[in-house]
């Protein structure tokens, strides 16, 4: 390679990303309770400026960013991170996890009366 040949060692890839990959991208404004990064697409790299391309389909913009968290790994494996499989198994009786209180009542149909001792 010529970069190998021009400075004498390997060329780092670590900044190659995988096309199509999702990505969180941080907001620049925002309000305090919104999320403070959206979910995008990486689709490039820009010609003129560092950075990356990404396509947000909330918004249906493209725009490039340098602030992004990758997710290569879940995306290459084919596993969807929001879906979750939970089970119930039916064959543990359901048990009524309510609460009742019934205060004492004395026999001549009277509540008793507690008070705090403070």
């Amino acid at each position: 390679m010529p970069y190998e040949i021009w400075h004498g060692k390997p060329a780092s890839y670590k900044y190659l990303r995988v096309w199509g990959s999702p990505a969180y991208i941080k907001r620049l404004v925002g309000d305090k309770l919104d999320s403070r990064s959206i979910l995008c697409w990486f689709i490039g790299y820009p010609k003129e400026t560092a950075g990356y391309y990404f396509y947000n389909s909330a918004e249906q913009k493209i725009f490039v960013s340098r602030n992004a968290v990758f997710l290569e790994k879940g995306f290459q494996s084919d596993s969807r991170r929001d879906e979750v499989l939970i089970e119930e198994s039916s064959e543990e009786p359901q048990h009524d996890n309510t609460i009742s209180f019934e205060p004492p009542v004395h026999t001549d149909g009277v509540p008793v009366l507690h008070r705090s001792i403070r």
